[in-house]
């Protein structure tokens, strides 16, 4: 299978590369919107600003919402934030708004949001053998505090969004599954099996 990371000039993609590589997939990064768009599975990775991520897909964020909504498509951290409308971090600059809602500067006293800790998720295929409790790598300050979306939640001194499910096909996550060591491996290996079901 033919995995594309989508390179937004955040990120450590060659980690993420490595790890789906290791998992049998064939993976190219570009930078092409194109090649995105006309992916079979496209990753949207990354560490950075909502409205720098955005900039990138300039001009594109329409066919890039309506790409996600219809072939598989995994987010991870500012990947998944920009598929919601807003974001406190930049309130003037509009999302891919695949999914309602706005992402929220977290409610605790220590930002970022940096290291490992557990999740609790609702039996979503995603988590297929992964059990409740596991712990994943955060780094962020930003999230989603609710959405109907949800399929996994942690707690940070207040409880927010680590998971979402977007339509039939696609995923994002807030963690690293790439920095998780074994159950991030089993994420990926568990999406990669959806994206195929789905090919």
């Amino acid at each position: 299978m033919k995995v594309t990371i989508a390179d937004l000039d955040v990120g450590n993609l060659h980690s993420l590369s490595k790890a789906l590589e290791k998992l049998g997939a064939k993976v190219e990064i570009t930078q092409e919107v194109d090649r995105w768009l006309d992916s079979e599975v496209l990753v949207l990775p990354g560490d950075g600003a909502f409205a720098a991520t955005l900039l990138k897909v300039k001009s594109h964020e329409q066919v890039l919402a309506e790409r996600v909504k219809e072939r598989p498509t995994l987010g991870i951290c500012i990947g998944m934030q920009i598929l919601f409308e807003t974001s406190d971090e930049n309130s003037d600059v509009q999302g891919l708004s695949v999914l309602p809602g706005n992402i929220e500067k977290l409610p605790a006293p220590r930002l970022p949001h940096m290291g490992w800790n557990t999740l609790e998720h609702n039996g979503n295929d995603l988590f297929v053998s992964i059990p409740q409790g596991a712990y994943f790598y955060f780094v962020h300050s930003y999230g989603i505090i609710d959405t109907e979306a949800a399929s996994a939640w942690t707690d940070y001194e207040g409880r927010f969004v680590s998971a979402v499910q977007v339509g039939p096909t696609s995923h994002a996550v807030q963690f690293h599954p790439e920095k998780s060591d074994r159950w991030g491996l089993e994420l990926l290996d568990n999406f990669l099996a959806l994206a195929e079901d789905e090919l």
